[in-house]
């Protein structure tokens, strides 16, 4: 009998300490019990009976539907950069931050002749059964493809892993063929081309900033030191960024220990999170030139404007992107998500790149033409002949002059401190 009574007055002390405490850490929670957030509950739920019960669309107008619309509309007009996701929006951000998606291992691009495959990924699905680089898409699952766009085209190929897509090919001899692909999940390294030159100039691509990607990168260094590299291109053009602690690693591996990289200020300006090296550098002395454009933000603009403001590498290129925010994931109800801005970063000279970008120390500039045959031909390139390159796109291989430019500027900076030494 005690023992009931024992149970019947813990149970609601500890039921009723959980839920302060929920409402004393939680200011989502706190919202609760403020008067405005009921008259706002109460004005977006008359709105949502009377749109659903009189707009002229029914289809358009069921409740799920309307709430996504609500939520997107509201949290899309705060800034350009927070956004709410569907279901399937939240999961295919989840695959993305881990570089990592269920499909058959292929890049695809449309061209005036058809759907044509611009890399095969090594490992996938695709390479098993035989895909190459040149061969044209035709059918998805005997479903003609001819006036589909890019985005149905994966949507249609991408499924659930262990599914089969069968895929109709015209081939480089322009033959046609079947294969039947295995859907599995596919992981892609977020370092996409690295190598050294015969002058000992080496070359790293990093095309996102994931979870893997410090890692990944390091490697990518080591193997590159093995094979001789004297001076480093890093490559950030296109990279659209990614996670911060990722940033914060790649940043890591060029600045000595406790080296202030990034800071942080939230809605409470008072609190100010540093971002510094946990490590001494992995390459304390090595020249670095590091391409920017554009297309490089958030993340790339962390690693990019700390190491130009710090004075261990110069950017080569044009204006980066200038987005200076940071972004916070909120996992909500049946699997959505929120995507808030939620506090300002800034480099460790104090400035802001937001609005602004990351300037490059020599302006190397690239039309919009000549970036789109560019990222065309970063891949192909490698598979095909210039001849067979020309005929399925339409143009020569160009040059990438930024590139040159770099590791130019690397050759001659080399060449200076080496006869100084002497």
């Amino acid at each position: 009998m005690k023992l009931k009574q024992f149970l019947l007055w813990v149970v609601p002390t500890f039921i009723l300490s959980f839920m302060v405490s929920k409402f004393w850490f939680d200011p989502t929670m706190q919202a609760v019990l403020h008067p405005d957030y009921w008259n706002s509950v109460f004005r977006f739920g008359e709105a949502l009976r009377v749109t659903n019960t009189q707009y002229v669309d029914e289809n358009k107008s069921e409740f799920q539907e309307l709430t996504d619309y609500a939520i997107s509309g509201m949290v899309t007009n705060l800034d350009r950069h927070s956004s709410y996701y569907t279901p399937t929006e939240y999961k295919s951000f989840k695959e993305d931050t881990h570089r990592r998606y269920v499909g058959i291992g292929v890049m695809i691009r449309k061209v005036e002749d058809g759907v044509l495959i611009t890399r095969v990924f090594e490992g996938g699905s695709a390479e098993g059964m035989g895909l190459v680089v040149g061969d044209y898409i035709v059918k998805v699952d005997d479903q003609e493809i001819k006036g589909w766009g890019l985005t149905k085209v994966s949507s249609e190929i991408k499924g659930e892993d262990g599914t089969e897509v069968s895929l109709t090919l015209r081939t480089t001899l322009n033959k046609i063929k079947e294969v039947l692909v295995t859907r599995k999940k596919i992981t892609i390294s977020s370092v996409e081309g690295s190598w050294v030159d015969e002058n000992g100039t080496g070359y790293i691509r990093l095309v996102q900033f994931t979870a893997n990607s410090g890692s990944e990168f390091r490697n990518a260094i080591s193997a590159l030191l093995e094979d001789g590299m004297k001076r480093m291109v890093l490559d950030l053009r296109d990279n659209s960024g990614g996670l911060l602690s990722a940033a914060v690693e790649v940043s890591d591996i060029f600045l000595p220990k406790d080296q202030l990289i990034v800071s942080i200020k939230g809605r409470e300006n008072t609190k100010i999170r540093e971002y510094r090296c946990r490590e001494d550098s992995m390459l304390p002395d090595l020249p670095v030139v590091i391409l920017m454009n554009e297309g490089s933000a958030s993340a790339s603009e962390i690693v990019g404007g700390a190491l130009s403001v710090l004075g261990r590498a110069k950017v080569f290129g044009e204006n980066s992107f200038g987005k200076g925010s940071v972004q916070t994931i909120f996992p909500t109800e049946n699997m959505t998500g929120l995507r808030l801005t939620t506090a300002m970063y800034f480099l460790p000279d104090g400035s802001t790149i937001h609005e602004k970008g990351v300037t490059p120390d020599f302006l190397v500039e690239c039309n919009d033409e000549n970036e789109t045959k560019l990222r065309t031909q970063r891949y192909s390139l490698r598979v095909l002949g210039e001849e067979d390159f020309k005929q399925k796109f339409g143009f020569f291989p160009i040059e990438d002059v930024q590139l040159r430019e770099a590791k130019q500027f690397l050759s001659n900076q080399l060449d200076y401190r080496e006869r100084n030494n002497k």
